[in-house]
């Protein structure tokens, strides 16, 4: 799993991706987690865009270190 960070011309969002292989060994990735946008995100967890991009990837190892595949269905669940 790793972090995904895309920008738009309004906003940039931040998510928890996972690569796998597809069975006809092309490399594809999914949405695991939406983490939210920078705008959202530096309310809760700092000041800078640095304090966002620390946490977030706290947030990428604990869901690697549990494990965690989150069903598609809840994938953009705030």
């Amino acid at each position: 799993m790793n972090l995904h960070i895309t920008k738009s011309k309004n906003a940039e969002s931040f998510y928890i991706c996972r690569s796998y292989a597809k069975d006809n060994g092309s490399t594809t990735s999914t949405i695991i987690r939406k983490l939210g946008t920078l705008e959202n995100l530096l309310i809760e967890h700092g000041p800078t865009r640095d304090d966002v991009i620390a946490w977030a990837k706290n947030e990428v190892k604990a869901a690697r270190s549990k494990g965690q595949i989150i069903p598609k269905e809840h994938q953009f669940d705030s």
